[in-house]
């Protein structure tokens, strides 16, 4: 500092003079890029041997970065391209953990799919009875609409297990139930009064004759009136309460009432266990048991009463779905599993959404002549096998001569649609489907329609059912469960596009990220190479000549 200025500065006030870290400052920025550059020059200088090998030490930083960051995209390039980390990461949040999201969302899912339930109304019973009509005539009545609301209850958790009771509530949907009202009255079959004749068919005579007095003393008829919805959701019936005395003395669990859907509503008394998926997301929704049992015991083969290769509905395999492979849906009201096979991608939600078409196929109830590997579900005791389109489901409908089929017997014996009249072409297709999530594997719209049918089983002495022919199949109503893409929650809605465009874009961004990155950085280190091998080349040319100047010199 001059004279002149430190006189000045000793003559400033101390307010005014600046404090010691505002001179360091000063002096920082006014020697700032002096410094720079002396310290980029030192490094520039400053040299690094390598095998034998002279680089400078900015180089060496510069290529070490560049190797480091090359090592690393080629490793996330090996793992996205070639491994199924990725996938796994996804896959591990679907697994059914206490406490999770996934959890909450298997326990009480939010979509509402729709009952949509078609009475069949016997419309000439009178004339039948009588003799004056040769067959009954049905006429078809509904759509009769419910909303499901489905809970999963009393979870618990073992291991990679999770066992729990299903909790359903139907409610009544007016507005789409096409002018239908919930007190329509229905003609239908007094299903508890074929029954009773199917289990006694092969009794003694006089077993027979006490049957149809007991009958009679109900006043039981084959036909009864009842407001549709009573004979949806359940009904009071002198005979079936009967039974259910005697059924709970065989320690068999009957229903309350007895309706079309009575065995489904509220608390199920079935306890499911599955796979929750946490060790092996491959078996995330696989039917441990079913009420305490590993496999059924209705049917004649293994292999038909195995139940572990099927899931409850809920989800299905990711990597399943994924590799468009067959999905198993366990149906409770058969007693069996059915599959799902892929047909075709499709797109959902106006169009954005992409999904895999999963379709029940029409071979399900084919005859054992028809399809040898359904003759598991014949009766081989009696010989009986059930004809072509439909599916003996008596063997866990408590012995109810209960048969399901498609609607108006689609596929079926045309037989079967020649024993009474009123019922549609058997031209209509009434396929089920479920559309599924193409990664995930969750079901994101579908549609299941099956008919319940009952047959008559004609023996002597029972003489409430002598007006009919032996093996006639009583149609009773077909039902289909809806879930609309339209009609899904918005919280569904925005899991459904972030799970297909997020994770999708996530997915795209690392496995092409880590491409770019590899390849631009092998680039730019082969490019320094190259720099690195002319500048040595030009020193080697050039040493020689300073050599042969200095000797002429």
């Amino acid at each position: 500092m001059s004279r002149r200025a430190s006189e000045t500065y000793e003559k400033m006030p101390p307010a005014a003079k600046p404090s010691n870290l505002e001179k360091n400052c000063s002096q920082i920025l006014t020697k700032g890029p002096a410094l720079t550059r002396e310290i980029l020059e030192k490094m520039r200088k400053n040299r690094t041997h390598i095998l034998g090998h002279e680089i400078e030490t900015k180089q060496f930083l510069v290529f070490s970065g560049l190797l480091l960051l090359f090592l690393l995209s080629s490793i996330g390039m090996i793992a996205m391209w070639f491994t199924d980390m990725f996938d796994n990461a996804v896959f591990s949040n679907l697994a059914i953990v206490e406490g999770s999201e996934s959890y909450n969302m298997w326990a009480k899912p939010s979509p509402k799919p729709l009952l949509n339930v078609y009475i069949f109304n016997y419309t000439n019973v009178p004339e039948f009875e009588s003799g004056d009509d040769e067959k009954l005539n049905v006429k078809e009545l509904g759509p009769y609409v419910y909303e499901v609301a489905m809970e999963r209850i009393n979870a618990q958790f073992n291991g990679s297990q999770v066992s729990y009771q299903e909790q359903r509530v139907y409610k009544f949907m007016p507005e789409l139930s096409k002018v239908r009202r919930q007190n329509d009255r229905v003609i239908v079959p007094n299903v508890p009064l074929f029954t009773a004749a199917a289990l006694n068919k092969h009794s003694s005579y006089f077993t027979r004759l006490g049957v149809s007095g007991l009958l009679k003393s109900l006043n039981a008829k084959p036909f009864l009136s009842l407001p549709a919805h009573r004979f949806i959701v359940g009904y009071e019936d002198n005979l079936y309460s009967l039974a259910k005395s005697f059924m709970k003395f065989q320690n068999k669990k009957p229903y309350e009432h007895f309706g079309l859907v009575a065995s489904n509503i509220g608390i199920r008394d079935d306890v499911i266990t599955i796979n929750n998926g946490a060790e092996d997301i491959n078996k995330i929704g696989f039917i441990e048991s079913f009420d305490g049992k590993k496999a059924l015991n209705h049917w004649s083969t293994a292999e038909c009463n195995q139940i572990n290769t099927a899931t409850d509905g809920g989800s299905f395999p990711p990597k399943v779905v994924r590799n468009k492979r067959p999905v198993n849906f366990y149906f409770k009201e058969m007693c069996r599993s059915l599959p799902f096979q892929y047909e075709k991608n499709v797109k959902i939600l106006n169009g954005k959404i992409p999904a895999f078409r999963y379709v029940l196929p029409a071979s399900v109830f084919d005859s054992a002549d028809k399809t040898p590997s359904n003759q598991c579900f014949c009766n081989l005791d009696l010989g009986e096998c059930p004809p072509q389109g439909v599916f003996n489901a008596t063997p866990c409908a408590f012995g109810a001569p209960l048969f399901i089929s498609f609607p108006h017997f689609y596929n079926a014996d045309p037989a079967l649609r020649e024993g009474v009249t009123g019922l549609k072409s058997s031209t209509d297709n009434y396929q089920s489907y479920l559309d599924l999530h193409p990664t995930l594997g969750f079901v994101m719209a579908g549609k299941t329609r099956f008919q319940v049918n009952i047959q008559v089983a004609k023996s002597f002495g029972i003489s409430e059912v002598d007006m009919f022919e032996d093996g006639l199949m009583l149609p009773v109503a077909w039902m289909e469960m809806s879930l609309e893409d339209k009609t899904l929650p918005e919280d569904m809605v925005g899991i459904i596009f972030q799970t297909t465009f997020t994770l999708k874009s996530v997915e795209l961004g690392l496995k092409y990220g880590c491409l770019l990155t590899a390849c631009v950085t092998l680039i730019s280190m082969l490019l320094l190479l190259k720099n690195r091998w002319q500048k040595r080349e030009r020193t080697s040319s050039i040493r020689p000549l300073q050599r042969r100047n200095e000797e002429i010199v």
